[in-house]
């Protein structure tokens, strides 16, 4: 029997993989995500991961309505635990890897007959711009994160819309975590969350988290659902 190994390089990562467009959601190295699977597609592209590799590339589509255009940069996920719920549902959570570009879409010429409800989209990637994604931050570059202003400027956009996070789960959270994981749970849109994902680094990112944050504070102080 072939023992499972994490992927531990980009050299491990495939070129080919599962693709899972959803709006407004995306995903991170080294960050956690959890997702509930319902659809028919995604089930059998969990049911296909489970029993190889294990993973999934996460990806976001241009229009809230509509997942016919995709964006070009993604991350792929591998997933670390599994739950099969009532109803046939899955919840899992995929650790996020290695971000990717997409090349482009496949046809799964395999299996030309399998029915459209369970037929998910398939795309040869590559991982050329992102083979940092995979290195341990070092503490030079957790310094160059100003934590307090973006827990500030974080928690003031926040406040200002009626919500609020269990900042105290994130006290002991190293920076380059913090930033990654306060990007995929903030509540920005497609736009914004993209611009999150595609930022260089880490530090990049948490300085594009404090501009969105304070956009949000000082031009729509009243109607969060205008952001675009």
């Amino acid at each position: 029997m072939k023992i499972f190994e994490k992927q531990k390089s980009v050299a491990q990562l495939p070129t080919k993989v599962k693709l899972f467009p959803l709006p407004e959601v995306m995903l991170l190295p080294q960050t956690q995500l959890p997702l509930n699977i319902f659809e028919k597609k995604y089930i059998a592209m969990i049911d296909e991961a489970l029993a190889g590799d294990r993973l999934i590339a996460m990806i976001q589509p241009m229009e809230e309505t509509s997942d016919k255009k995709l964006h070009d940069i993604g991350c792929v996920g591998r997933i670390t635990s599994f739950q099969e719920a009532s109803k046939g549902q899955y919840h899992i959570t995929l650790l996020g890897l290695c971000r990717f570009k997409l090349i482009e879409e496949i046809v799964n010429v395999d299996e030309p007959d399998i029915a459209d409800d369970v037929s998910f989209r398939r795309a040869k990637i590559d991982y050329n711009d992102y083979f940092d994604d995979f290195t341990k931050p070092s503490d030079e570059r957790q310094k160059l994160i100003d934590r307090k202003l973006l827990i500030d400027s974080i928690k003031n956009m926040l406040n200002q819309m009626d919500l609020d996070i269990d900042w105290s789960d994130l006290a002991n959270t190293p920076n380059e975590m913090l930033v990654n994981a306060i990007s995929m749970t903030s509540p920005f849109q497609i736009a914004e969350k993209q611009a999150l994902l595609e930022a260089p680094t880490a530090a990049d990112r948490a300085e594009l988290l404090i501009a969105l944050a304070k956009m949000t504070t000082t031009e729509l102080p009243d109607n969060f659902d205008l952001i675009q």
